[in-house]
């Protein structure tokens, strides 16, 4: 009866025009996310810390986080259209973090970024709850993710070529640029929008990538032409 009486008079307070004050003005507890925005699966506690940790801490407009999800999107869709059979997790945890150790304050002086991501990674991972018997192809996803290393698995190979195409094209050159950082002009970025569009294509492993970097290519062409064009005579761009 004391129950009975204790939960009547707790919603009475409830329903009061106190308690119903009381309940809007209590701060909402944001639920965990389920997917990022691209709709990639946040389905387990590690996947949710590993995103975190990029979202939060990985803010760079060349090799932050954003540049981590379009290599899983893509890397998959690179899986997908070759046949490869490929881990989620392992992709998952090498996109997401094989940046890492490029970004500041993590880097290390004289230390390989991919081998410093590497360094980082195990224990995070470890500490989140990763299926560390996958670790060996995350690690090796991540030391052969840059398009002059030799990827080994097919992991491996989907996120190499997916890091590389993401120097290609528009969006490519738009990270190259935005990696100026405070320098006084942008030659060396535009420098290597030109490198770049002759350097990567022939290092792509896959045909499904080769086939992407086509128009990628072009399009960089077109933007440095129109740089030129731009830029009156005699001046530098």
């Amino acid at each position: 009866m004391n129950t009975l009486f204790l939960a009547i008079a707790a919603g009475a307070l409830l329903l009061s025009p106190a308690g119903i004050s009381a309940a809007q003005d209590a701060p909402a507890v944001e639920a965990a996310p389920i997917a990022t925005s691209a709709g990639i699966s946040l389905d387990s506690p590690w996947r949710r810390a590993v995103y975190a940790q990029a979202t939060d801490h990985f803010q760079h407009p060349s090799w932050g986080w954003r540049h981590s999800e379009r290599n899983y999107v893509l890397g998959m869709a690179l899986a997908e259209a070759e046949g490869l059979t490929v881990d989620a997790d392992v992709l998952f945890a090498a996109a997401f973090l094989h940046d890492w150790g490029g970004i500041e304050p993590f880097a290390a002086a004289g230390v390989d970024h991919a081998a410093r991501s590497v360094q980082l990674a195990e224990p995070f991972l470890t500490e989140a709850g990763f299926p560390m018997e996958k670790f060996p192809a995350v690690r090796a996803a991540i030391l052969g993710h840059m398009y002059d290393k030799e990827p080994q698995g097919p992991e491996a190979v989907v996120l190499h070529d997916a890091d590389a195409l993401d120097f290609l094209g528009l969006l490519g050159a738009a990270r190259l640029l935005a990696a100026t950082g405070d320098r006084p002009d942008y030659d060396q970025a535009l420098g290597r929008i030109e490198r770049f569009s002759t350097d990567i294509p022939p290092r792509l492993k896959t045909a499904a990538a080769r086939r992407m970097a086509g128009p990628r290519v072009a399009a960089m062409s077109e933007f440095l032409a129109g740089v030129r064009r731009e830029t009156p005579d005699r001046a530098r761009p």
